[in-house]
């Protein structure tokens, strides 16, 4: 039996299942959602990402209010729509309590520009002020550090990507992951070279050219 946005919440199921395979999550910490519209589907509070169904994806509008499901909605459900309310070009968002991140988040204000792959991420990473898990004020400080970039490190709590797509979302998360671990180990072995502004647009420019020719080949295939 079909259910209510059925392939979008196969989508966000899936996502939390790649999270534990990679070790992006331990146990059921960190959630991912999707924009549908004015709907909003999320990963439920507290359960084994392994078992996850489409069906046990909470259905949400932009207010919180339930649409579809019975499981209680992640905690971290304020944080998701304080950024979607803020910004419509999300469509997805993952967060995690990934090792690596979550360590650089205790260190600094900002993870810097260790290597060109940041300028996927907007740039240099903001680290988000801690407070209370699950509350409106964590929101809100996260929500101001993603203006302007696609991920914020969330300080001793964890990292937070957006994209497009879930897809997008997930890859921003894993790329963020390992460039926390160049940063620490770099740290750990001397003082570590850094990525200037210009570069970085540099760079930003070239991912853009070659993601747009990369479209134009797979649309000549079809």
């Amino acid at each position: 039996m079909s259910i209510r946005y059925e392939a979008e919440r196969s989508d966000v199921a899936a996502a939390a299942r790649t999270m534990l395979e990679t070790g992006l999550v331990v146990n059921t910490s960190g959630n991912v959602s999707v924009r549908i519209g004015e709907h909003v589907a999320i990963t439920p509070s507290g359960c084994p990402y392994e078992d996850l169904a489409p069906s046990d994806i909470v259905v949400l509008d932009l207010d919180g209010k339930p649409v579809d499901g019975d499981l209680v909605p992640s905690s971290e459900t304020p944080l998701h729509l304080s950024l979607y309310k803020g910004d419509e070009s999300i469509g997805a968002i993952v967060h995690t309590h990934s090792v690596y991140a979550t360590a650089v988040s205790t260190l600094v204000d900002t993870l810097p520009a260790i290597h060109y792959q940041i300028a996927d991420l907007g740039g240099p990473v903001p680290v988000a002020p801690y407070r209370t898990f699950g509350t409106p004020e964590l929101a809100a400080v996260v929500s101001d550090a993603m203006k302007g970039r696609h991920a914020a490190l969330m300080q001793n709590h964890g990292a937070v990507t957006v994209g497009d797509t879930v897809d997008q979302a997930l890859s921003r998360c894993i790329t963020l992951e390992w460039l926390s671990r160049v940063y620490l180990i770099a740290q750990q072995n001397g003082t570590p070279s850094l990525i200037d502004d210009e570069e970085l647009e540099r760079v930003k420019a070239q991912q853009k050219k070659f993601r747009g020719e990369q479209k134009k080949r797979l649309r000549n295939r079809k």
